[in-house]
């Protein structure tokens, strides 16, 4: 896709959100260790949902997809050599690499694209060290991503911090029901982006297993089945956030296909929005929702005041260092921010100046912040590389443009 050039626009009319990307991710794992055939409706095959389900089919899942609408019947396992390509996904890898160690008596590959290989993965490292699970090349320093997983997982005790991604715990969740034997997650630390692990553990209950937490430790039996689900895929609290942000900054976009009562943590979005019309000094705090920082920004950049975001130093790990981009790209159409550590504070200004030339760093989140942002721009900017989107939200820009958003 060549470099695109966004306008000052306001966006006006209805939008569905997509279905809920994390929620896709968490369906197609479950139906996939079911036994039987389940039916997930309304999913949207961006690259990383794709990856997942193309994961799930290298350890003998059926997979079949006729438009938003996907079969799976259930895997029994294999005994083979299995290639499990993750694309760019880091939940795909984080969550199915267990999943994958409880289905295969074989070996799994694991490989990627852009900067997966050097996405933390030391939570799996350390648990699995010495025990012949896990081999891991040189990924981490030269970003490809080169993982094999062999042997079963076993049932036991592991002990992982909470304040990492919460995939690598949501991937214990989901493999550990399937051991010979009872186990335990406990967490070492503060459970971060909780929101995520509610998400599994709805998941987890609606294919029928059970999961205990008390006191910071999942308590997990052994030997379960997974039990096939029919269901439709809920809405994306955080796509509907680059709407929301702009209606907050002036457009009007009636946002449809949420769910008011969701367990998606950014659904937050919606409370902090309103808490951002009032006076004074504001401080934010996005530990527990990372993915929203990023077109949040845009709306403290606008808002009279300064603003203050904190718990900002998961983003530097996602598909590019989302804190520097953040900060590097709002700067350059004209928000006035510092860098303070992992802060980010805003004082406010009436609109962004653009005029300039703006990069997505080939991440579809700070894309999609960049052409919300440029709906306040007095001067065109220029964005290069718009194609990321594809890895979650594929037809936004066809969306953005129905809506009144000027691209060309």
């Amino acid at each position: 896709m060549k470099d695109l050039t966004f306008s000052e626009s306001v966006l006006s009319g209805d939008v569905v959100v997509p279905p809920s990307k994390s929620l896709a991710h968490r369906a197609i794992i479950c139906a996939s260790l079911a036994d039987g055939k389940s039916v997930i409706e309304g999913v949207q095959f961006s690259q990383d949902v794709s990856a997942t389900a193309g994961v799930m089919r290298a350890v003998g899942a059926e997979i079949t997809a006729c438009g938003d609408e996907l079969c799976v019947q259930g895997s029994k396992g294999v005994d083979c050599a299995a290639e499990a390509f993750c694309n760019e996904s880091g939940s795909t890898l984080r969550m199915c690499l267990p999943v994958c160690a409880a289905l295969n008596k074989g070996v799994t590959h694991f490989t990627g694209r852009g900067k997966l290989g050097a996405r933390p993965m030391t939570v799996f490292e350390e648990l699995w060290q010495g025990a012949e699970l896990y081999y891991r090349d040189d990924s981490a320093e030269t970003g490809s991503l080169d993982i094999t997983v062999k042997g079963a997982l076993p049932a036991g005790v592991y002990e992982v911090r909470g304040d990492v991604s919460s995939q690598f715990i949501s991937g214990l969740l989901f493999a550990l029901p399937l051991a010979d034997g009872d186990s335990e997650i406990r967490l070492t630390t503060r459970l971060y982006s909780k929101g995520y692990i509610d998400l599994t553990l709805q998941s987890l209950k609606e294919s029928g297993i059970e999961v205990g937490f008390k006191g910071g430790v999942f308590s997990i039996k052994g030997n379960q089945k997974y039990l096939p689900v029919n269901g439709r895929v809920e809405g994306d609290w955080s796509q509907a956030a680059f709407y929301l942000v702009a209606n907050a900054t002036g457009s009007k976009v009636n946002v449809l296909g949420l769910n008011n009562d969701s367990a998606q943590g950014d659904r937050v979005i919606t409370r902090y929005l309103e808490e951002l019309k009032k006076d004074g000094e504001l401080v934010f705090d996005g530990e527990d929702c990372p993915d929203i920082m990023p077109v949040f920004s845009v709306a403290c950049a606008l808002r009279k005041g300064v603003t203050r975001l904190t718990g900002l130093s998961r983003l530097k790990i996602k598909e590019c260092d989302r804190l520097d981009a953040v900060y590097t790209q709002l700067s350059a159409i004209g928000a006035k921010v510092k860098r303070e550590g992992d802060d980010l504070v805003f004082e406010g200004v009436d609109n962004f100046a653009g005029g300039v030339n703006v990069r997505t760093f080939n991440d579809h989140r700070i894309a999609m912040t960049l052409a919300i942002a440029a709906t306040r721009c007095e001067k065109p900017i220029v964005a290069d590389d718009f194609a990321c989107i594809a890895k979650s939200y594929p037809d936004f820009l066809e969306r953005y443009k129905e809506l009144g958003g000027k691209v060309q």
